[in-house]
């Protein structure tokens, strides 16, 4: 891939890296496709356990849309192609069976800021900063409004974000529900590892099915999601890893899961 790079570690650890780092890692069309297959292979490879969503460098996760591209767009069906695109990868990311975990050192902003927060786990450092400000160029930040509502849970907070363009630091981007950590900058790195060390070592699964769930009780009403999370439950309690789960705990060792 051009814009994109992969790598995947022995412990079954899939780094997914935005690789433009002269551009801040801006997203034209040609690398969210390249984003999308990565995804898509990712999540049919049973030999993955985690994904780590990153960028090129330190400066920045990403930038969001490349404006130049966005200026040079020669249709309405292109710009449609473009931010449809994000949309797709949105649903990847939130589709994969393995969770995804995004590193954000430095800017998240626009599109980028809606890629870290959409990520089941937001790992920051803490020089990063967050922030959506295509309002200051007459654009908004529409796509990524659904995802960053979802996290935040406060029309109030998004409409600040988006109205002003206002950027905040790691520790307001936690308080608002930005992000599921902040670290030293120079931890950053470490707690990732740790973090995909302990997803690693869990029924891919359960990992999976409680991903599923999580996501769809939250777009359920009350009573509902009720009934939907005990038949989730129910289907949980039949799988493979979780009779495994079960004898090991009784024999006291270390669980084998096999992901059924």
């Amino acid at each position: 891939m051009a814009n994109v790079a992969v790598e995947t570690s022995d412990a079954g650890v899939r780094t997914i890296c935005i690789d433009r780092e002269d551009r801040r890692n801006a997203l034209d069309r040609a690398t969210l496709a390249e984003l999308i297959q990565a995804f898509d292979e990712a999540g049919a490879d049973p030999a993955v356990r985690v994904i780590v969503l990153r960028g090129a460098g330190d400066r920045a996760f990403c930038a969001g849309a490349d404006l130049k591209e966005l200026l040079d767009h020669e249709s309405i069906d292109a710009s449609r192609e473009h931010f449809d695109a994000v949309r797709v990868l949105i649903e990847r990311m939130h589709g994969v069976g393995q969770p995804v975990i995004a590193r954000v050192p430095g800017f998240a902003l626009a599109g980028g800021c809606g890629l870290a927060v959409a990520a089941d786990f937001t790992l920051a450092g803490e020089s990063a900063v967050f922030g959506l400000p295509e309002i200051g160029i007459g654009l908004l930040p529409l796509m990524v409004s659904a995802p960053i509502l979802r996290a935040i849970g406060s029309r109030k907070a998004l409409l600040d974000l988006v109205l002003t363009g206002r950027r905040v630091d790691a520790r307001e981007a936690q308080s608002l529900g930005l992000t599921t950590r902040v670290v030293p900058d120079a931890d950053l790195d470490g707690e990732i590892g740790r973090l995909c060390e302990t997803l690693a070592g869990h029924s891919p699964t359960a990992l999976r099915m409680g991903k599923e769930a999580l996501y769809t009780m939250g777009e359920l009403e009350y009573g509902a999601a009720m009934k939907y999370l005990r038949e989730m439950i129910v289907l949980t309690s039949r799988t493979e890893d979780a009779a495994e789960g079960i004898r090991a705990f009784f024999e006291k060792r270390k669980p084998v899961w096999t992901g059924r």
